[in-house]
């Protein structure tokens, strides 16, 4: 160990070389002084066989149970595992994964792969999210479901990519040009990012429109050891016309916003998928009677949806009348402050909101009912998630920001210490 101090050390000098050698004495001393009357023996398990899972992994296995067959995208830190985990594994449900040489090309092979009836998923990070913008346009006119799976790092620009950071939000709510109403969900752990995954893409086929899906560095590359994960009804589910009739209006206007698609070959569905503003039957149209018919299909089939209880994870007393609302994987050190706080006698309540557009607020009064003051927490300097709460929501009573940017993850106790002297004051 000597010698090999020297070697790397020895070049900052005697003084380096001697310090490090008295450091990795005196840890020799102290591991050999540790003596533990205390015997620790295995314990014995209920037989259940536990899943050890990072959060990329997690979300490709989400992937292939929610109904995934091709993934078309280009390598990124730190989504990278996302395509390393699915490759193997998305053949043997029959499916394909191509490496494509940039993310333009990835979310347009999505498409196109949707569009011939495959449900498809992308999977990047920041910069390639940006470039990948003008294709999820088209995916939301066409309206052709594909899921984009968006793991953050810290930016702008190349950033920090080896760091976690919230601030892919901005883009992901409002990063299409022209109203394109669409999806954005996150995931709350390691182990939720099976379920919001298989959940977006169920949301994705369900209303023929684009999904994004935001983790981060921290929960992506995390590893955590979960239950295995319940089986849940949420499969890919597309309305597709098998027999359409002589007049098919693929844009049809409906009551829901949901049109049925045919694939293609399929006899007399013949359609055009593109980007330019259409008539009901996919014809290019400039008129304003189409174009208003037609934003109005594609606003209310994902403002009407019922998105049931999945909105969001919440937890706590109802009556209390302090709520900390945060999203990401920011919602597990959140959580462990809570349980501290209600340890100590103050009751606080948690509202972890997965589905951050479109804004539902019937359920999000519910869960903020009776709330006197409200701690909004994110890793974002500029306060993204509480620019857009208040864009789309009405908070009641007092509300403070708990914010700070990356590349350390918040941690539970800065939450206690917030509502400590919050409390106090």
């Amino acid at each position: 160990m000597n010698k090999i101090i020297a070697k790397k050390l020895g070049k900052k000098g005697d003084a380096a070389v001697t310090a490090s050698r008295e450091a990795v004495s005196a840890g020799y001393k102290a591991a050999a002084a540790i003596t533990s009357p205390v015997k620790v023996s295995p314990t014995e398990g209920d037989g259940t066989g536990r899943w050890l899972i990072s959060g990329n992994q997690a979300v490709g296995f989400g992937a292939l149970r929610g109904g995934i067959r091709f993934v078309a995208a280009y390598p990124i830190t730190p989504a990278t595992e996302v395509l390393e985990w699915m490759s193997p594994n998305l053949p043997n449900f029959g499916g394909t994964l191509v490496q494509a040489e940039d993310e333009l090309a990835s979310i347009n092979m999505a498409i196109g792969a949707s569009f011939g009836g495959k449900p498809s998923l992308t999977a990047t990070s920041g910069p390639g999210l940006s470039l990948m913008m003008e294709g999820i346009g088209l995916a939301v006119s066409s309206e052709t479901p594909v899921v984009i799976v968006n793991v953050m790092r810290g930016g702008p620009s190349t950033g920090v990519p080896t760091k976690s950071e919230q601030t892919d939000l901005n883009i992901a709510v409002y990063g299409l040009h022209g109203d394109a109403p669409h999806i954005v969900t996150a995931a709350t752990s390691v182990e939720d990012c099976i379920f919001t995954t298989q959940w977006s893409v169920h949301l994705a086929e369900a209303m023929q429109t684009a999904a994004i899906v935001l983790s981060d560095q921290f929960m992506g590359q995390a590893s955590s050891i979960i239950d295995p994960p319940a089986n849940i009804s949420f499969m890919a589910q597309r309305l597709v016309e098998k027999e359409p009739m002589e007049d098919y209006l693929r844009y049809a206007v409906t009551a829901d916003g949901v049109s049925p698609m045919t694939l293609p070959g399929t006899a007399g569905g013949q359609y055009t998928a593109d980007g330019l503003e259409h008539n009901p039957k996919g014809l290019p149209s400039t008129l304003m009677e189409d174009h208003r018919d037609q934003m109005d299909k594609r606003d209310r089939k994902v403002a009407e949806f019922d998105y049931g209880n999945h909105w969001a994870d919440v937890e706590g007393d109802d009556n209390s009348e302090l709520v900390i609302l945060t999203w990401g994987s920011t919602t597990n050190a959140v959580r462990e402050g809570i349980e501290r706080l209600n340890a100590e006698g103050i009751p606080c309540k948690l509202v972890a909101m997965r589905l951050l557009l479109p804004a539902v607020p019937t359920q999000f009064n519910h869960a903020l009912k009776g709330a006197k003051r409200i701690l909004v927490v994110e890793q974002s300097h500029s306060g993204q998630f509480l620019k857009l709460l208040r864009a789309n929501y009405d908070m009641p009573g007092e509300v403070r920001s708990f914010r700070r940017p990356g590349p350390l993850i918040i941690r539970p106790g800065e939450i206690v210490d917030t509502i400590k002297t919050w409390s106090d004051q």
